[in-house]
């Protein structure tokens, strides 16, 4: 009990570290010689995602340091301005009229809903946005919004469609029954319609048993539970300390469905591994595009570096935590090099939110030989790749099972 209350305590001083930190920067005089972007962050880091995107906040701090440090886009200084949105749907406009009026030409966020309500406000006041999820409102019509992930329903119909093929826990005399619970919330709700889709469109192999939605908020999941008692599998709630509660008072009733994911629920490893068992999670699936803790990769390995370079003592906090730091990391990594490509095409003196956009839409790169990314005049998804991670009771971490796969489009 006493080291799960030092993990909240580390983690409510990892906020006011942050908050001490911004308040700094904005004070700081502009470096002679320097042109400096703003860039704008929208945020939760008070409210009930703050855990998994407290460590987002740090990354793009530290990138934004790394950059400035380096010189890496010539003659730029980097500053974030960043708005605690509290994951309020009330706070996404006045958080981008916030950072508008702080000078942001670009502006980045983690919480799914942003994408979708600030979306003409970004088309008409000519400010690009690279959220760190995806859903279809925020890409169709393709607009203002260069979504830095695949969407949810690519994500889990590439998962479900690896399942049906390839776990030896698929049943092989009848069909497999699924279901989905969490809170009425935008994520929620998109996994929620793509596993019913994607299950309804192969009813041969899948059962679709319901998607569950209970208020912002509710830790008490008796009802959801045994509707999906007989699941066997089930994408539980995907955001803060709903995730680990149902993860666990599931197990506690003695269902066995086998959990499965995206980078939502990898984002609250910490909360879930602190409530559930290692025999409570060994075999969860969980499918993201961007890297993990263990990967060998020069992205993995220079974001360890950052960690160890500013945040001395704090790795073990950000790994335990979960995907927030590292995948956001692979993320915001990519759509500062479009940022510094919009430079290098236009001149720092004629850098603006259309230059940035006109940058993005015929922006594309490969790492690696196969992992492409990269955005059109049409396409507004960045990751064309994903893998399947195991959370694996031997290993006492996620484990990448797959090689990266092609994703399975809606």
């Amino acid at each position: 009990m006493n080291h799960k209350w030092n993990k909240i305590a580390v983690s409510c001083l990892m906020v006011l570290a942050l908050v001490a930190t911004l308040c700094l920067g904005c004070g700081e005089d502009e470096e002679e010689g320097r042109a400096t972007i703003v860039i704008g962050h929208l945020s939760d880091m008070t409210g009930p995602a703050a855990t998994a995107l407290v460590p987002i906040n740090y990354c793009l701090e530290d990138l934004a340091r790394y950059y400035n440090e380096n010189d890496l886009i010539p003659g730029v200084k980097l500053e974030v301005v960043a708005y605690d949105g509290r994951y309020d749907p009330s706070r996404d406009i006045p958080g981008f009229e916030w950072v508008k009026g702080k000078g942001a030409v670009v502006v980045t966020t983690g919480l799914p809903p942003i994408g979708v309500t600030v979306k003409p406000f970004a088309e008409s006041d000519k400010i690009p946005i690279f959220p760190l999820t995806t859903s279809k409102a925020q890409i169709d019509p393709p607009g203002w919004v260069f979504c830095m992930n695949a969407t949810s329903a690519a994500l889990i119909h590439t998962l479900l469609e690896w399942i049906s093929e390839k776990d030896p826990d698929f049943p092989t005399d009848r069909r497999a029954k699924i279901g989905s619970a969490g809170w009425d919330e935008a994520y929620a709700i998109t996994c929620r319609d793509a596993i019913r889709e994607y299950a309804e469109a192969h009813s041969d192999k899948w059962e679709w048993v319901g998607g569950y939605l209970s208020p912002m908020g509710v830790m008490s999941w008796g009802g959801e539970i045994e509707q999906l008692r007989d699941c066997d599998y089930l994408f539980p709630p995907s955001t803060g300390t709903g995730t680990s509660t149902f993860m666990r008072d599931y197990r506690v009733r003695g269902y066995t469905a086998k959990y499965i994911g995206t980078d939502a629920q990898a984002a609250y490893r910490g909360l879930v591994e602190d409530s559930c068992s290692w025999d409570d999670l060994d075999g969860s699936l969980l499918t993201f595009g961007t890297r993990w803790w263990n990967d060998s990769n020069w992205l993995v390995q220079l974001a360890l570096e950052l960690i160890d370079k500013y945040h001395p003592e704090k790795a073990d906090e950000f790994i335990h935590a979960g995907i927030g730091y590292i995948g956001s990391f692979h993320q915001m990594y990519g759509w500062l090099e479009i940022l510094a490509k919009a430079v290098e095409d236009v001149g720092i003196e004629n850098l603006d939110g259309q230059a940035i956009y006109d940058t993005a839409t015929g922006f594309s790169t490969t790492w690696e030989g196969f992992e492409e990314w990269g955005f059109s005049q049409t396409k507004r998804y960045s990751w064309n790749y994903t893998g399947i991670y195991e959370w694996s009771k031997e290993a006492e971490d996620l484990v990448m099972i797959t090689g990266w796969l092609p994703l399975v489009l809606e």
